[in-house]
């Protein structure tokens, strides 16, 4: 009788201490200071041969915040974004999902270094699931894509949502020179792997001979399976003034 008297309390009084611990990691989480020490722990965490930096960094690990500077560095690869806002909710994690209300960049750098690799090297896709499920709906102002090749566009956005089953991009739109593009798309994230992606521009140039303005309104998709080493995609894509 006595043990089980002693068994109980030990029990009661580990549930105490978890319920503690618990609601001490809730409060921090809450913490206008949680989302800069969990960005210097994650770090930590990262894989061999990847790092992560951030400064000016305020906000709560539950509700989001802002990011002044943030870049990720594999190798060759460097990602830099500055000025973010994030806002998101931990409850949809109780369901499995990510889900993020908003997520807005002033400035994305892709740093792209990288020794081009052989085709016949590529190992081919096979799998894109997640853990979780995802919800983003992002805007970035202005991206910049350096390296072995260069480019620069503004008025990125879209939604992108990952569902369990198929990795999806809604209402996606960006502007390059002179074009301004429309995007959506879905891939399986298994075999076969199903890609579909529809592009719709309207590009403004003047002809040389007149200097006069022209209005070009483009159309393409891009469909067919990612997986294996046989995969083929079929591209159509049309021109009409």
């Amino acid at each position: 009788m006595k043990a089980l008297r002693v068994f109980l309390y030990l029990m009661a009084a580990a549930l105490v201490l978890a319920l503690t611990l618990t609601g001490a990691l809730w409060t921090w989480t809450g913490t206008g200071t949680s989302l800069a020490t969990a960005l210097g722990q994650l770090q930590r965490w990262l894989p061999a041969g990847q790092t992560l930096e951030a400064q000016e960094v305020t906000g709560s690990v539950r509700d989001g915040g802002t990011i002044g500077w943030l870049r990720w560095q594999q190798g060759e690869l460097r990602i830099e974004v500055r000025d973010v806002t994030i806002a998101w909710s931990l409850r949809p994690l109780l369901g499995g999902e990510f889900r993020l209300g908003q997520v807005h960049a002033k400035y994305l750098q892709v740093d792209d270094r990288r020794a081009p690799v052989e085709p016949g090297a590529r190992v081919p896709f096979t799998d894109l699931g997640l853990p979780l499920k995802v919800d983003v709906p992002f805007t970035v102002d202005a991206v910049e894509w350096t390296g072995s090749a260069s480019l620069k566009a503004t008025g990125l956005a879209g939604h992108y949502v990952f569902d369990s089953t198929s990795h999806r991009l809604d209402g996606g739109q960006v502007r390059i020179s002179s074009g301004s593009y429309q995007i959506k798309g879905s891939l399986q994230a298994h075999a076969p792997m199903a890609l579909a992606v529809q592009v719709d521009g309207t590009v403004e140039a003047t002809l040389p001979s007149t200097q006069k303005p022209v209005r070009v309104q483009a159309h393409a998709t891009l469909t067919g399976p990612l997986a294996g080493r046989d995969a083929v995609l079929a591209l159509q894509a049309t021109l009409a003034r």
